[in-house]
């Protein structure tokens, strides 16, 4: 697990987020019950802003990184744990969205190794991305695409083949084409600008 070093324990299940929050400063399965309460949904927050699974991947990992270099700091003031865990997210993801990258600094603070997205990561992505529900705004926007671009979108987005199949058609590598989806859906997601009136208390139902 990112940023903990340790799981979650079921002796803590019954505990808030911000008691969860004091008692990690001390015990690391503290937090990892915390992690493990918040993580989907955390990746879901990022998949639907983003929409490119590596970026979503990375940011939620550093954003749990943030959060464990960050949790002696914590002082409950009865707001709730996942409110803090939600307002590093949205400064991650202020931040990417003016660098176009993630700034891993907290990860290497803490010596943790790159992410790599297996092909079931990027599935799994993908569904909490919604692209069914997408795929209508999404055709409207990517005539802006590159030729290249837009006939990725088209064989993965609209299409809904698998990135093998995607390579092939574009005669290029597996990597080569995720990276050409994941900017073309980047600048999608720019454009269409998806999902930001969430409230924090939608995203960690």
């Amino acid at each position: 697990m990112d940023g903990s070093g340790s799981e979650g324990s079921p002796m803590f299940e019954g505990l808030d987020d911000e008691e969860l929050l004091v008692l990690s400063a001390g015990r690391a399965d503290a937090f990892g019950t915390f992690y493990e309460r918040h993580a989907e949904a955390l990746l879901r927050f990022f998949a639907r802003r983003t929409l490119d699974p590596d970026a979503a991947a990375e940011l939620t990992a550093e954003t749990f990184a943030e959060a464990w270099v960050s949790r002696k700091r914590f002082r409950p003031r009865g707001l709730g744990g996942a409110g803090r865990l939600y307002g590093i997210a949205r400064h991650q993801l202020a931040r990417f969205h003016r660098r176009g990258r993630v700034a891993a600094r907290a990860r290497r603070r803490l010596g943790l190794p790159e992410r790599s997205v297996s092909e079931e990561d990027y599935e799994r992505i993908e569904e909490l991305m919604d692209l069914e529900g997408i795929r209508r705004a999404i055709a409207e926007a990517y005539q802006s695409l590159s030729p290249d671009q837009r006939d990725a979108v088209n064989l993965r987005v609209v299409e809904g083949r698998p990135y093998p199949e995607v390579a092939s058609a574009l005669a290029c590598s597996e990597e080569a084409a995720r990276a050409r989806v994941s900017r073309a859906l980047r600048r999608l997601g720019n454009l269409l600008d998806l999902d930001r009136a969430e409230a924090v208390g939608e995203e960690v139902r």
